[in-house]
């Protein structure tokens, strides 16, 4: 029954856009699961009432978005009124040094110099 309805899908979408089984702008990609992952997969995008393929799409794609995120920028959320204040002297521990000290002063400078997102 899956295959019957994969096979209308391919005929329906090869009619509009002329070409086989493929939208304008993607390129299409062959994934080889054996059947009881394939069955898995299957279960997991029903119950997201999804197709297998948009599946394996969404989850590719949140993959990638947060690889991306984890390799930019540190985001730093303050409640609204704190948006415009600017840092004061850093407090500084009876025992740190002052290289130490001087490290997370450039920190709190690198971070307070970044724009607001808006």
């Amino acid at each position: 029954m899956l295959m019957d309805v994969m096979a209308k899908t391919r005929k329906t979408s090869q009619r509009a856009t002329g070409s086989p089984g493929r939208s304008p702008g993607k390129v299409a990609l062959t994934l080889r699961l054996d059947p009881e992952k394939f069955r898995k997969l299957e279960l997991l995008a029903r119950a997201e009432n999804r197709t297998p393929t948009n599946y394996v799409e969404t989850a590719v794609l949140r993959d990638m978005a947060a690889k991306e995120e984890a390799a930019g920028v540190i985001a730093m959320f303050v409640p609204d009124e704190a948006g415009g204040l600017r840092p004061g002297v850093l407090s500084r521990s009876e025992d740190e040094s002052d290289e130490r000290y001087a490290e997370r002063s450039a920190l709190m400078d690198r971070l307070f110099a970044i724009p607001d997102a808006e």
